[in-house]
């Protein structure tokens, strides 16, 4: 049933709080030539309009496969150039791993939509993307039988016009011309522009006068303004929020003015701000000495006429003359203006960046605009400690439970010693279980959308297709190396299924169980048992799961206010490993009674969705029955066993020996006595 909530009744507060559109645009430092030692730093011009909207208690109805808007409400200020929504007390029903109900956004205007599940909504810190136009409508989308939902709209805040901005342009005319040079952003709500750099996250620069909230953003593929100057948004999938705890930074005035900082994965798409954009600046070591170096600068900054206001903070570039470089001061005769603070100072004969930009210093007779250089001593001890999710992965890469992925989508290794990740690469978007083919030198993964992929001992991915036989998210994923099956767990229902990797067809096993939230699942080859992490209410529990029926027995309890999302077990150990997401930590399972020890904190920043499993082994091991002891008479009895379809439970979990698709051949045979020999496969 739809409760509806139309801003109807909203109307005419919204039209007095909209009489204020017409009021002046405000530019940190005065319209006009700003002081050299001054930052430009534009103030967005909008308005904030107090709400009252709140759904009440709503919920879905019918299947708890189907989701169905179960509120709507729209709200609109008119005359507004954008909108972006604060959001009150909310609950969505379900956990956001595992189809939770979540909020979705639309503009009127132009059909930008964002969806805000429980976690997303966190890290946007209750507030919305920017949507273009006076108006968004508001839905809530829940799941049969997946309980209450509640959202409160507690504030809009609308943009106008803004007037010019200031001018520190280097001569008579702004010779800047409009770019979209890739790993550029625009960062608001202060107006300035911040730039992906080379450190193990790809996370940004900017510079220290430019502020960061719990509400900033990051645009890409920024559109023209409107005629009258207004800013204009990207879609949703391009705006990503800033993750707080990275902050690091100081306004130190000039030449000791930065910022590093990180962003969390969009809400719509799970990708990262490196993914969306694929680009990133190299930093220099040092700024180098004047030699006649050309400097480029790329940035969101205002515009004055005659240039067109619909260029107002919208990407441009120009190029100019290294002017000097004292301590950490750099100067340059590159246009600038304000909303370029933060941009990238950029030697046009190296290509890396050598600073940032944060000062005026230009007029209309000469001059020049400055910056600090990007040795400065705090900056560089910052990029060597980074915090929150600039820090995550960063661990040496050793261990023996695969990893993919915390916020950066890093995809890489904990150590069961010490519970450090190091991130090996990248995965292609938000993972949410997986499962190894572990003496078979592959594993299984499976994404948000479903996708099924496996991943080589090498790393090397492979998209085998979207699971199909359900609708939900599959949140957890287990392989039985003794019957070659793949099993997967629909979260939200604790629903079994059995995954035909030749088909992708997904058949279930036994019936739903109430009450359950199984983020994480895993396959014990020792045991012959299928396991399980069920996420609920006051902390974690493993299950063990029948692989026949489906059914559900409670082994224990990990520990009070544990949140673990992902499941893997170590034939090395015989252990279950999870991580708690809220303190970072790796903790080791006891698979007789659910207790949980801490073994270290990973480093890491992981959410609600990723997936864990053993490290494969190579392929094509002499030590054919995983015994220790390679090469030994009792291998090849193993061998020859499982070419006749006998293989044991430690063994492969195939007779395709070299792994070149055709199981039991002469050349597996081959294959196998030359690594006997000693030779490669």
């Amino acid at each position: 049933m739809i409760h509806s909530n139309r801003a109807g009744r909203l109307v005419p507060a919204l039209l007095v709080a909209a009489a204020g559109l017409a009021g002046a645009w405000s530019l940190g430092g005065g319209v006009g030539v700003a002081a050299a030692d001054e930052p430009i730093l534009p103030s967005l011009s909008s308005v904030d309009v107090p709400l009252t909207i709140d759904s009440g208690p709503v919920a879905g109805a019918g299947n708890a496969d189907a989701f169905s808007v179960v509120y709507e409400t729209s709200v609109t200020v008119p005359g507004g150039e954008w909108l972006r929504l604060t959001f009150g007390d909310c609950t969505l029903a379900g956990d956001p791993g595992a189809d939770g109900a979540y909020i979705r956004i639309t503009s009127t205007l132009d059909g930008s939509q964002q969806v805000l599940n429980a976690e997303s909504l966190r890290w946007w810190a209750n507030t919305s993307a920017y949507f273009n136009g006076d108006q968004v409508m508001v839905e809530v989308l829940s799941r049969g039988g997946a309980g209450e939902c509640r959202v409160a709209i507690s504030a809009v805040t609308a943009g106008q016009p803004p007037a010019y901005g200031a001018r520190t342009i280097c001569g008579p005319t702004d010779d800047r011309a409009l770019s979209t040079v890739g790993g550029n952003a625009r960062l608001l709500t202060v107006g300035c522009t911040a730039w992906i750099i080379d450190d193990a996250n790809h996370q940004f620069i900017t510079a220290g006068h430019c502020t960061i909230s719990a509400t900033s953003v990051i645009e890409f593929n920024v559109p023209l303004s409107t005629a009258s100057g207004g800013l204009q948004h990207p879609p949703a999938q391009d705006q990503f929020p800033v993750e707080l705890t990275s902050n690091q930074g100081v306004s130190g005035g000039v030449g000791a003015d930065w910022r590093y900082f990180g962003t969390l994965p969009n809400s719509n798409t799970g990708i990262t701000s490196y993914q969306h954009e694929n680009a990133f600046y190299t930093l220099a070591p040092a700024a180098p000495a004047v030699s006649g170096q050309s400097i480029l600068i790329v940035g969101y900054g205002t515009v004055a006429a005659p240039v067109s206001s619909t260029w107002n903070q919208v990407q441009k570039t120009h190029t100019g003359p290294f002017v000097s470089h004292v301590g950490t001061t750099i100067r340059y005769g590159t246009d600038t203006t304000g909303g370029n603070s933060g941009s990238p100072v950029v030697d046009v004969s190296t290509g890396r960046a050598i600073g940032i930009h944060t000062h005026a210093g230009c007029t209309s007779t000469g001059g020049s605009n400055q910056g600090t250089a990007i040795e400065f001593p705090a900056l560089q001890s910052a990029l060597v400690a980074p915090l929150g999710v600039c820090a995550s992965g960063r661990a040496a890469a050793s261990g023996s439970i695969l990893v993919a992925g915390d916020l950066n989508n890093n995809i890489g290794v904990v150590n069961t010693l010490t519970g450090t990740f190091g991130k090996t690469g990248l995965v292609p978007r938000t993972f949410q279980g997986m499962a190894s083919d572990y003496y078979s030198g592959y594993s299984y993964a499976v994404d948000s959308t479903r996708r099924l992929w496996t991943i080589g001992s090498d790393g090397a991915m492979t998209d085998l297709g979207v699971i199909s036989g359900t609708t939900l998210t599959i949140t957890g994923l287990g392989f039985d190396p003794a019957t070659l099956s793949l099993y997967g767990i629909a979260g939200a229902t604790g629903q079994l299924l059995r995954i035909d990797t030749g088909t992708r067809v997904a058949t279930t096993i036994g019936a739903p169980v109430a009450g359950s939230n199984i983020s994480g699942l895993e396959f014990d080859a020792t045991r012959g048992l299928l396991f399980g992490v069920n996420d609920i209410t006051g902390g974690t529990r493993l299950v063990s799961i029948s692989a026949t029926t489906g059914a559900h027995t409670l082994v224990g309890a990990l520990g009070t206010g544990t949140d673990c999302n992902g499941l893997a077990f170590d034939p090395a150990t015989s252990l279950l490993y999870t991580i708690d997401a809220p303190t970072r930590r790796l903790l080791s399972i006891s698979p007789t009674t659910g207790v949980a020890t801490a073994v270290g904190t990973t480093g890491a920043m992981f959410g609600a969705a990723f997936g864990m499993t053993a490290v494969p082994l190579p392929a094509c091991t002499a030590d054919f029955d995983h015994d220790g002891d390679a090469g030994t008479d009792a291998d090849i009895e193993a061998f020859f066993a499982c070419l006749t379809g006998s293989c044991c439970a430690t063994c492969p979990s195939t007779a395709d020996f070299n792994r070149d698709g055709d199981p039991g051949a002469d050349s597996d045979i081959e294959s196998f006595f030359r690594v006997l020999a000693g030779g490669a496969c």
